[in-house]
């Protein structure tokens, strides 16, 4: 069974930084060619989620997890393209429902590239709002009550 990280940039060695954000970078950037900054100043205070490889080399997926303004939120959700498809994307975040219940939240939303609403909604998720551009990709609102 797969053992999805927890840790904040601080507690995190810098490998599994460097994995993490090698993953982020391979799909973010050199994927989907997003202009945007990868790293931001959002990664200081967000709690990283990751599952790394048995040799630790390489992450097979991440995101990350924060409150904004009191309400929980994660991003850059991501899964190496070798293991997409094995359902690693369901279970971060699956594991990622059960660390935010654990931290008493009551509901969680992301900016869910358009892609991928089909992927949240499966989990409960349901949009809100409109949808919008965010580093010239296509994203929808989307709320999940836990």
């Amino acid at each position: 069974m797969e053992r999805f990280e927890f840790k904040k940039v601080t507690a995190m060695s810098g490998i599994e930084m460097f994995c993490v954000e090698r993953l982020r970078t391979d799909t973010f950037v050199t994927e989907q060619k997003i202009t945007l900054p990868e790293l931001d100043d959002q990664d200081l205070e967000a709690t990283q989620v990751f599952l790394l490889n048995d040799k630790r080399t390489n992450a097979l997926a991440a995101c990350r997890v924060f409150q904004e303004e009191g309400q929980w939120t994660f991003g850059r959700v991501a899964v190496a393209a070798s293991v997409r498809g094995q359902g690693l994307g369901r279970k971060m975040m699956e594991a990622v429902h059960e660390y935010l219940t654990q931290h008493d939240a009551k509901k969680v939303i992301c900016h869910a590239q358009v892609h991928a609403q089909a992927f949240y909604e499966k989990l409960g998720y349901q949009t809100q709002g409109d949808i919008f551009d965010e580093g010239g990709v296509s994203h929808i609102m989307m709320v999940k009550t836990l």
